[in-house]
């Protein structure tokens, strides 16, 4: 029996739709570890963002500490410099902390922490980054982010399913000669991490901590994209010592725009002082 004209055209569509799903796989099979990794860093998040959060410090006994902040960020050029803001409770409002994310890894970021009852602004030093982000679980690292070029990456397994997504599973550990480096910087003696194949986003992730036995783990849920950008909405991450949870915090957006204009001179150490109302 000769196919209708409807017939042909759905099984050409389908054709190509299978060629297009094909020729992703193969490319996601061929990529190395490294390459995983590298996309990952080069995902597009927006050129500038406004975000709210609120964040969810949770103890052991499962008393919950709620806190709202709003962070802003802009790419200059390949760098990229970061603001986040706390509004409240009372206790909390006004502190903020400013990053600057050199694209040169060989140059350390630049910190800052400001704290309103001191009344004065902190630079961070590199040992400093590892330590916990204004009482959360989440480490200044873990809000910076960690330097590529620093680490080997190998491949635990080239699949395996997320809540229904096919990712990468990888094995992070620093390259002997910025071991010190790394370490001092995050903390950490080594990382996993689950990477989704279709937008490299990190699904899931797991630290050692080099102190105290503990193991941290990350999980993100609420993916999605916004603007264009793939956007993680919340982000849990677990602190366990000795296979005990100890601690967990909770980072959930409520609302993000990307692409805006945010002025160059909110990030800088005289703003941090000023707070946000100055602008």
């Amino acid at each position: 029996m000769p196919l209708t004209q409807l017939q042909c055209s759905l099984m050409s569509s389908f054709i190509l739709i299978f060629c297009f799903v094909c020729s992703i796989a193969a490319t996601a099979a061929e990529l190395s570890a490294l390459e995983v990794m590298q996309g990952v860093d080069d995902r597009y998040d927006g050129d500038s963002a406004i975000a709210e959060y609120t964040m969810v410090l949770i103890d052991r006994r499962d008393r919950r500490r709620v806190r709202n902040l709003r962070i802003y960020s802009k790419d200059f050029g390949r760098d990229s410099k970061t603001l986040s803001y706390f509004e409240s409770p009372a206790d909390i409002r006004g502190t903020s902390y400013l990053n600057f994310d050199w694209d040169d890894p060989d140059r350390d970021d630049d910190s800052w922490l400001y704290l309103p009852s001191l009344q004065r602004v902190k630079r961070l030093a590199t040992g400093d980054r590892s330590d916990s982000f204004l009482g959360s679980d989440f480490t200044y690292a873990d809000i910076n982010g960690f330097e590529i070029d620093w680490y080997d990456y190998r491949f635990i397994t080239e699949s395996e399913m997320v809540d229904g997504q096919d990712c990468w599973v990888i094995e992070v550990t620093p390259k002997p000669e910025f071991r010190q480096r790394a370490e001092d910087e995050t903390g950490y003696s080594k990382m996993q991490t689950w990477i989704r194949k279709d937008n490299f986003v990190q699904a899931r992730g797991q630290v050692w901590e080099l102190r105290g036995n503990r193991v941290k783990f990350f999980t993100s849920s609420e993916i999605e994209q916004i603007d264009g950008v793939w956007t993680v909405k919340r982000l849990q991450v677990v602190t366990t010592r000795n296979g005990r949870q100890e601690h967990a915090s909770v980072l959930q957006l409520n609302d993000v725009q990307y692409n805006i204009d945010v002025p160059d001179e909110l990030f800088t150490t005289e703003y941090m002082q000023r707070g946000l109302g100055s602008l």
